[in-house]
């Protein structure tokens, strides 16, 4: 059957080539418009071979050059530097040829999409989407629904890739085109599959699977099966995903898309931890690309490599595999640009090519983004040693402030004394507290405030919580029953606003409560408005005075 294909195609050909040396090119662009989709390999050839353009008339020239873009898109070259395109596209306006406009935007959007101009591409396909809506060429409406889809799907706008996907699917089921529609619905499980929702990605991938066994696309089938396999791995059924990558390989007569799938086992092994089987895919899919060194599984492959010697802690191993790749992606860039040269110097000699200057302008983006990537280390580093300085400062003023208090509230303790004030600072060990804290001051103590800040810390409020039930007895029978009568007279207060009620009462200010309470001075004036609202002070009134009235009412 595949050879009676081919022998089709041939005689196709020799039929085409016999109708040009009769009928001139006129008649060669409108046969290999007919074979172009089906067959872009044979009218790539014919284009090539049958015609030359200097001989072409106006019209002829641009039906010549959007063939000659879509040929070359159907085959999956690089269209990047086919930029007569626009030409084409400004053409056919002017002619009003609505089917031509269409084609010539939907090709301009794909060399734009070529160039990584995702947005200006997306641009192009809305245009050319209005023009073919009113036209009856359901084939090219499923490709500029899919196309539209596709950009939305690297924009990770997955809804709306799906809606366009299930539309593309639509026209292209309807103009027959089964290749296309299958490819649609392994779009959608995909973008499904980025979404996490497995069931729906699962459903429409069976469905594109489906589709391709009906039609004995093998590759198709091959595709589907990897992606089945990748939404197996992604509920973590590393057994099924296996088992669906297995299925793939023999489906696959390219050794990169064989290659691929054994790529694919080693991460679901990767995922395992399983070294030993994970190398092993490894090298069965770098031994499947040997001899393609701009094979883009190499970067895919070294960064494993890597990942696996970090994950084991080699980390000398994974560095180097980080600099291969690092080469390697240099070399790729080099190869990719003197190809585009090779390729516009074949069909557009006479645009002028700054291959040099490209070249240049990577190695300068390569050295830009390094140096780039230097300034935001040091930047970072720098940031985080201030702030860090900063911290320090703050967290030594802090110590020195809480040393500073302890200090006051300490000359301020007098044994003889008898009174609440009294009771709480020797329950608060203040004097051993004092003497610890002393020998904690030493100059180079001082340069680390973070770790001064810990150890005042620790000696303040290392021992259990203040007693408040026992000091709340002694200021019973010292004060006449002054925190019950506070208690029974202002319910509503809080039994932290009660004890600063009771400390203020005791003569204590602000600095001494703070250290009592383990709050900063500002919480503490917080509270104490608080306070003052809910017990009727008005304004910013001496909570003091109006407490010592309140014990002698």
């Amino acid at each position: 059957m595949p050879q009676f294909k081919i022998v089709c195609v041939f005689l196709f050909t020799v039929f085409l080539v016999t109708c040009n040396f009769h009928g001139g090119a006129d008649k060669v662009l409108t046969n290999v418009e007919a074979l172009v989709d089906q067959y872009p390999d044979s009218a790539l050839r014919l284009l090539d071979t049958e015609i030359l353009e200097k001989n072409l008339d106006r019209d002829a020239y641009y039906k010549y050059i959007l063939l000659y873009t879509q040929a070359r898109d159907r085959k999956n070259m690089d269209i990047k530097n086919d930029t007569l395109i626009f030409q084409v596209r400004d053409y056919y306006l002017n002619k009003k040829d609505l089917l031509k406009i269409a084609k010539s935007y939907y090709y301009s959007g794909r060399v734009l999409e070529s160039q990584n101009k995702k947005e200006d591409a997306l641009s192009m396909y809305l245009d050319a989407e209005l023009y073919a809506l009113q036209t009856e060429n359901d084939r090219l409406k499923g490709d500029i629904e899919y196309s539209i889809g596709a950009i939305n799907h690297k924009k990770y706008l997955k809804d709306e890739a799906i809606s366009r996907f299930k539309l593309s699917a639509q026209y292209y089921h309807k103009s027959a085109n089964y290749k296309n529609e299958f490819q649609a619905y392994n779009g959608i499980g995909t973008a499904f599959l980025f979404k996490k929702e497995l069931d729906s990605s699962f459903f429409y991938l069976d469905k594109s699977l489906l589709l391709a066994q009906n039609i004995k696309d093998s590759a198709g089938q091959g595709l589907a099966l990897q992606n089945i396999g990748v939404a197996y791995r992604m509920t973590k059924d590393y057994q099924s995903a296996r088992a669906k990558f297995e299925q793939a390989i023999p489906l696959f007569k390219k050794n990169e898309d064989k290659a691929r799938i054994y790529l694919n086992i080693a991460y679901s092994f990767n995922d395992e931890r399983n070294r030993d089987s994970t190398l092993y895919n490894i090298n069965n899919s770098l031994e499947l690309i040997k001899g393609d060194e701009t094979s883009s599984l190499r970067s895919m492959i070294i960064q494993l490599q890597s990942r696996i010697e970090e994950n084991d802690k080699n980390y000398e191993k994974a560095l180097a595999f980080q600099k291969e790749y690092a080469d390697y992606l240099q070399k790729i860039f080099k190869e990719a640009n003197n190809q585009a040269v090779l390729d516009i110097q074949k069909k557009y000699d006479f645009e002028v090519i700054q291959n040099e200057n490209n070249r240049l302008l990577i190695e300068k983006q390569s050295a830009s983004l390094i140096i780039l990537g230097l300034i935001v280390l040091v930047l970072g580093m720098s940031i985080f040693i201030y702030w860090k300085n900063v911290k320090n400062k703050e967290a030594l003023t802090d110590a020195e402030l809480k040393i500073s208090q302890l200090n006051d509230m300490a000359e301020s303790f007098n044994k003889k004394e008898n009174s609440f004030k009294k009771v709480l600072l020797e329950h608060f060990d203040i004097l051993k507290k004092v003497a610890l804290l002393e020998g904690h001051m030493r100059d180079d103590e001082k340069k680390q405030g973070q770790k001064l800040l810990k150890k005042v810390n620790e000696i303040i409020y290392k021992q259990e919580s203040l007693d408040w039930n026992m000091l709340n007895d002694t200021m019973n029978q010292l004060y006449n029953g002054f925190p019950e009568k506070l208690q029974e007279k202002f319910p509503q207060l809080e039994d932290a606003e009660v004890r600063i009620c009771c400390l203020v009462y005791a003569g204590l200010n602000n600095n001494e409560i703070s250290i009592l309470m383990e709050w900063t001075i500002n919480t503490i004036q917080m509270k104490k408005s608080i306070i003052r609202k809910k017990i009727g002070v008005e304004g910013y009134g001496n909570l003091s005075d109006f407490l010592i009235k309140l014990e002698t009412v």
